[in-house]
């Protein structure tokens, strides 16, 4: 297979992308304040519900679960309008059809034809990375692939809600718990580069960062939360610290 991604490790760091959370947070977000995405992660938890949006949203302040993919679009329009996440997503051309081919290649493993497409994919992402300023925090729902500290490839989100629907969609045993992983950088050191969508198609409310390098990956703890509208589920909450 060709080398390049290991012939350029030495070459010159990448550069930096703004820290996102010191100005996003703390968010407004219907009357409440939210200092942190953990914090709004929480909230969130605590009133999804499984009852029909209308019984639902006249109990006030509480998601439903049939809902959740509009208020994933409402947060993405607020990330939108946040001048630095331009800055995340005007850094490079990339799109989710590039990600999404790189990930194809990545997994195959009997095609001798396309052998070295995963690693050529790979050297031209990583000509485009930005490195995730320190405190940064991502999210991820469900269990997080085996391979990621192998591959030290990492497919993330900055908003609560997508990592929701993912967890809640992610294919587990009954009454095992809904997984939700907050990823916290804790160095300046991770290589990523945030998607860029077409606001025309329906990836537009993802707001998904794709990380394709780091030193460590640590779990750091555990919450398990209840939610009793969901009373057969509970929630896990893996904290992590990468970098």
């Amino acid at each position: 297979m060709l080398s390049f991604f290991n012939r350029n490790k030495a070459a010159q760091l990448p550069p930096a992308l703004p820290y996102l959370d010191s100005v996003f947070y703390p968010l407004l977000w219907q009357q409440h304040l939210f200092q942190s995405a953990p914090h709004f992660l929480q909230h969130l938890i605590d009133n999804l519900s499984v009852e029909p949006a209308d019984l639902a949203i006249s109990n006030g302040n509480q998601y439903p679960v049939s809902s959740l993919a509009g208020y994933q679009k409402q947060f993405s329009q607020l990330l939108l309008q946040q001048p630095l996440y331009q800055e995340w997503i005007n850094f490079t051309v990339f799109g989710r059809y590039i990600q999404r081919s790189f990930s194809v290649f990545y997994q195959q493993t009997e095609d001798v034809f396309n052998a070295e497409m995963p690693e050529i994919l790979k050297y031209e992402l990583m000509r485009h990375t930005q490195r995730l300023p320190k405190g940064q925090v991502l999210l991820v729902g469900g269990k997080l692939p085996l391979s990621v500290r192998s591959e030290k490839l990492l497919m993330t989100t900055l908003n609560p809600f997508k990592a929701m629907v993912d967890a809640l969609s992610a294919a587990t045993p009954v009454n095992s718990p809904y997984v939700i992983n907050i990823i916290t950088t804790n160095s300046d050191k991770v290589k990523a580069f945030a998607v860029k969508h077409n606001k025309y198609t329906s990836d537009g409310g993802r707001n998904e960062v794709m990380i394709l390098d780091f030193n460590h990956l640590i779990l750091t703890k555990e919450d398990t939360y209840k939610n009793n509208a969901q009373s057969e589920r509970s929630y896990l909450i893996r904290h992590y610290m990468i970098g």
